[in-house]
C-alpha cells in the first residue's frame, strides 16, 4: 500500500513539473515572438488571454490566434458602434457612425477571412496585407469624425489599430 501511495504521490509532481515547464515554454515562446512586432504589450496579452497559447510550440501556431483576436476586437468594435448609432440624436454623428459600421463589417468580412486562408495556404503577404488593411480600416473609421463630430471611438481605433499591426507582424514570421 505505501508503494501505491508514494508512487502515486510521484506521479503527481511529476506531472505538476511538466504542466509548470509546458506553461513556462509556451511563455516563453510568446514573449521570445511578441519581441519581434511593433506592440510588445498589445501581443503578450492578447494571447496570453487565450487558452490555445499554452499549447502552441511555434510563433507559426500564434498567428491565428491573434488573427482570431483582431476577429473578437472588431466583433465587439461593431456592437459598440451599432449601439451608439442607435443612441446618436445628430445625423452627421449617426452617418459617421453608420461608416465606422460599414469599414468594421469590412474587416470582419473580408479582411479576417483573406487572413485565415493565406495563413493556412503558407502564402503570408496576403495574411499580412489584410491586417494592416484592417488597422487602416480603424483608422478610415476615425477620420469620418470631421468638423465639429468628436469621435467616441478614438481609443477603440488606436487598440483596433493595434492589435492589427501586432496580427500584420506575425503574419511575416511566416516570411
Amino acid at each position: 500500500m505505501i508503494d501505491l501511495k508514494n508512487s502515486l504521490t510521484a506521479l503527481f509532481f511529476i506531472s505538476a513539473l511538466l504542466f509548470i515547464s509546458m506553461d513556462a515554454e509556451a511563455d516563453d515562446l510568446i514573449r521570445t515572438t511578441c519581441r519581434r512586432t511593433p506592440d510588445r504589450r498589445i501581443c503578450e496579452s492578447s494571447l496570453r488571454s487565450d487558452p490555445r497559447s499554452a499549447t502552441a510550440a511555434t510563433a507559426e501556431a500564434l498567428i491565428p490566434i491573434m488573427i482570431d483576436v483582431v476577429r473578437s476586437e472588431f466583433t465587439a468594435s461593431l456592437a459598440h458602434v451599432n449601439a451608439l448609432i442607435k443612441q446618436a440624436r445628430d445625423p452627421g454623428m449617426a452617418r459617421a457612425l453608420r461608416e465606422c459600421a460599414w469599414l468594421y463589417k469590412v474587416v470582419l468580412e473580408d479582411n479576417v477571412v483573406v487572413a485565415v486562408k493565406a495563413v493556412k495556404l503558407g502564402d503570408p503577404k496576403f495574411g499580412e496585407e489584410a491586417m494592416i488593411d484592417s488597422g487602416n480600416e480603424a483608422e478610415a473609421c476615425e477620420r469620418t469624425f470631421s468638423g465639429r463630430l468628436r469621435s467616441p471611438v478614438t481609443e477603440r481605433t488606436k487598440y483596433l489599430h493595434g492589435v492589427c499591426n501586432v496580427a500584420a507582424a506575425l503574419v511575416k514570421i511566416m516570411e
